[in-house]
C-alpha cells in the first residue's frame, strides 16, 4: 500500500516510487533500530521522512519482553494524526505514507509530512519567556498554556493517549512575539506521535503517565499557580477545584510521576506546585 498527495507525485513517479522513497537521502535527524527521521525538499518545499525498514526479531522480542508493544510500522504515526485532526487538535500534515511486507520483523513502512512553520519547542519558549512581563506577556503565556491544555483534553477524551507527552512536543513559530496581540492566531501542533496509543478509552496508568510527562516538563518553565489554574480549568472544567478533590488519586499519582522523573532527570527533588499542595 502507498499514498501520495499530488505535490509528491512528480517526485517519486511511477511503480518504484516506494523503493525512492526508501532510499532517500536528505539531513538525517534520527537513525535507530531500524528507523530513519530525515529532512529533504521538493520544488521549494521542506518534508520530513519517517523510514522504517524493519526492527528485526532480537527488537521485537526485547520490547515483548519488558511489556512493552513494539512500533514496528509507520501507520501508528498516520493514525494519531487522523485521530488528532477529527478531534480538533493541531498537528502535522501527512503527504505520503505506504507499508508492505508481512514479516513483523522485516515489514516497511514510511510516512512524510510538511516540515513545519513552528520550529521551537513550547518548552523552550516558555523557559526563555522567564515568570516576568507585562500584561500582553502574561496573556500570551495564558493563550499559549490553555490551548496545551485544548489540546490535551481533546486528545485524551479521543482515547488516545501520547507516552512521550512533554512540552518539547508542542511547537511554536519563531518571530516577533513583541507584535502578538490578544486574539491573534497562534499554532500549536503535537507531533512526534509514533509511540501514541489508541483505544475506546485511555487507561488511568496511561493518563497518569501522559499528565506526570507533561507536568515534569512544565516545573522548571517559571509557572504560577494562576498559570497552573490556566490550565486546569480547560483540561479538567470550570468546577476543576472540585475535581482535583474528588480524583485526588488519580492528581496524586501524577504528582508522584513527575516527581520520579525529575528526580531521575535533574537529580533532585521536584518542587511541588503550591495549588497541588493539599494532595501530598
Amino acid at each position: 500500500m502507498i499514498e501520495l498527495a499530488d505535490e509528491l507525485r512528480d517526485r517519486f513517479p511511477g511503480s518504484s516510487a516506494f523503493d525512492q522513497i526508501m532510499d532517500l537521502e536528505g539531513e538525517v535527524y534520527r537513525a535507530k533500530e531500524g528507523r530513519r527521521t530525515l529532512m529533504f525538499e521538493h520544488q521549494g518545499r521542506e518534508y520530513f521522512a519517517k523510514i522504517h525498514r524493519g526492527i528485526g526479531w532480537r527488537e521485537i522480542w526485547k520490547n515483548l519482553s519488558q511489556l512493552k508493544w513494539p512500533i514496528i510500522t509507520a501507520s501508528n504515526e498516520w493514525k494519531a494524526v487522523a485521530l488528532l485532526e477529527r478531534s480538533g487538535v493541531e498537528t502535522v500534515k501527512i503527504v505520503g505514507k505506504g507499508v508492505r511486507g508481512l514479516n513483523p520483523a522485516k515489514v516497511q513502512s514510511f510516512v512524510v509530512m510538511q516540515a513545519l512553520d513552528e520550529r521551537i519547542e513550547l518548552e523552550d519558549f516558555f523557559k526563555e519567556m522567564g515568570g516576568t512581563g507585562g500584561p500582553r506577556r502574561l496573556a500570551l503565556k495564558r493563550m499559549l498554556l490553555r490551548k496545551v491544555a485544548d489540546s490535551a483534553r481533546r486528545m485524551h477524551a479521543a482515547g488516545m493517549n501520547h507516552r512521550d507527552f512533554y512540552l518539547c512536543h508542542f511547537h511554536i513559530q519563531n518571530r516577533d512575539w513583541s507584535h502578538w496581540r490578544p486574539g491573534d492566531e497562534v499554532r500549536l501542533p503535537l507531533l512526534d506521535l509514533h509511540r501514541a496509543q489508541i483505544r475506546s478509552k485511555v487507561p488511568r496508568r496511561w493518563l497518569v503517565k501522559d499528565l506526570g510527562a507533561l507536568l515534569f516538563s512544565a516545573v522548571d518553565c517559571g509557572f504560577t499557580d494562576r498559570d497552573m489554574a490556566a490550565f486546569l480549568k480547560i483540561y479538567i472544567g470550570p468546577n476543576w477545584k472540585d475535581q482535583l478533590r474528588s480524583n485526588a488519586g488519580l492528581w496524586r499519582s501524577v504528582l508522584i510521576r513527575a516527581g520520579k522523573f525529575y528526580q531521575r532527570h535533574r537529580g533532585k527533588a521536584m518542587v511541588l506546585p503550591g495549588i497541588f499542595a493539599h494532595l501530598r
